[in-house]
């Protein structure tokens, strides 16, 4: 990029500019194929929905993220299923550089079909192993998990509950006056109970190592909206606005699906946390410049500070919300001049 035309007095100082690097984000999207994807949004079903948006969404971002994927449940020939595989069989695409990641991920969407259960506890689980034990251990950068869920996680046969968390009654299916997560003989059937607790466990171990949880809720989520909220939450990425996750509505169809992903994937691409190659040797001789704009460290609105081990600039304030919603071309960290406060 030119240079840019710093203030004069800086040169008295023999301040030189280093170029910040953006640190390489790895997403592994997990995602619902449950029956109820081949529900329609729009003119189509939820589940081409959501190859249109994330090929839409991904590619404008695909030369600055790493990407992977989880599909649960697993179901072999279109049966009903709450089974997730164990192990590196979980993982469909493993994380690779999106350039090459997305013609993998939506391939992998294109040659299966929808069915079975809501096992969203499991698949969590499938992420944080691959995180923490498999191949994902190895990842250079930061981690997150993107789920995208169109209803209420169920799937484990060890609960029992009553017709206000059964998952069957929420959804509007039930064709009992009671609960149809028992049967008339008063036998359970507790994979349809919703898996609340579990989730937000899996969520709570994931944000514990460092890796936060992104939650996309898709027509179908309506009723399981305050334990969406919950889960985004934990997750440690929460709106702070009329819904805690990204809630997309029937209305908004494939283009909101497609504006939800984009708003994730652009803001791990600019993220307010910038990664230096190397630490300064002076913490009270460095300054930061965004688009060659001087920043105050201490601003009343806008700052940033320095962490040592490992050598990171942190936006903080209206500098970072800028950088977040509309990005910024370069990032210079500028050394030798005292910090301009």
């Amino acid at each position: 990029a030119p240079a840019c035309d710093f203030p004069e007095d800086w040169t008295d100082c023999g301040a030189t500019a280093v170029s910040a690097d953006y640190r390489t984000p790895n997403i592994l999207l997990v995602v619902d194929k449950s029956g109820s994807m081949e529900d329609p949004i729009g003119d189509v079903s939820k589940w081409e929905a959501m190859q249109t948006a994330l090929s839409d969404a991904l590619g404008d971002v695909a030369d600055d993220m790493n990407l992977g994927l989880i599909l649960y449940p697993d179901n072999p020939g279109g049966t009903v299923a709450c089974e997730v595989p164990e192990g590196e069989d979980a993982v469909n695409v493993e994380i690779a550089p999106a350039t090459e990641a997305v013609d993998s991920i939506i391939g992998a969407l294109q040659g299966t079909a929808p069915g079975g259960g809501t096992p969203t506890a499991e698949a969590l689980r499938r992420a944080y192993d691959y995180f923490i034990n498999g191949a994902g251990a190895d990842l250079e950068g930061e981690k997150y998990v993107l789920l995208a869920t169109d209803g209420g996680p169920n799937c484990n046969g060890a609960l029992r509950c009553e017709a206000d968390e059964c998952t069957v009654n929420l959804d509007g299916k039930c064709d009992s006056d009671g609960s149809c997560c028992e049967t008339t003989t008063g036998a359970s059937l507790g994979d349809r109970c919703l898996d609340d607790a579990d989730v937000l466990e899996q969520i709570s171990n994931l944000a514990m190592r460092d890796i936060p949880t992104f939650v996309v809720g898709i027509p179908g989520t309506e009723a399981y909206a305050d334990y969406l909220d919950d889960f985004a939450v934990a997750g440690e990425r929460a709106l702070g606005g009329d819904t805690e996750y990204y809630a997309v509505s029937a209305e908004e169809g494939v283009a909101g699906l497609t504006a939800t992903f984009q708003a994730i994937s652009t803001q791990l691409v600019r993220d307010c946390d910038i990664e230096l190659s190397e630490a300064p040797l002076q913490a009270d001789l460095v300054n930061v410049a965004v688009d060659c704009v001087p920043i105050n460290r201490d601003g009343e609105d806008s700052g940033w500070d320095l962490s040592m081990d490992p050598p990171v600039i942190t936006l903080r304030g209206d500098i970072c919300d800028d950088v977040r919603n509309r990005g910024a071309e370069r990032v210079d960290v500028v050394l030798g001049c005292p910090v301009i406060r």
